[in-house]
């Protein structure tokens, strides 16, 4: 016989199955020798040249994506 934690434990797996099943996995970015966002030289199989270039890269995706969807 089941109880409130168990309901509750099924209810929390089946949101977290739902929420993983939404979102969107991580793209591979194919290695070009420069970084995604300035352009400076990277070595392999980096795509940015640092943390703050691949912040704003991804920070502009977000943003971009919000713009079509509207």
């Amino acid at each position: 016989m089941a109880d409130n934690v168990d309901d509750a434990n099924e209810l929390a797996d089946l949101h977290l199955n739902l929420a993983l099943a939404k979102r969107e996995l991580p793209t591979h970015r194919p290695f070009t020798g420069s970084c995604y966002w300035c352009d400076a030289l990277v070595d392999a199989p980096a795509v940015f040249c640092d943390a703050d270039c691949c912040t704003d890269f991804e920070r502009n995706n977000v943003l971009e994506q919000r713009r079509l969807k509207r």
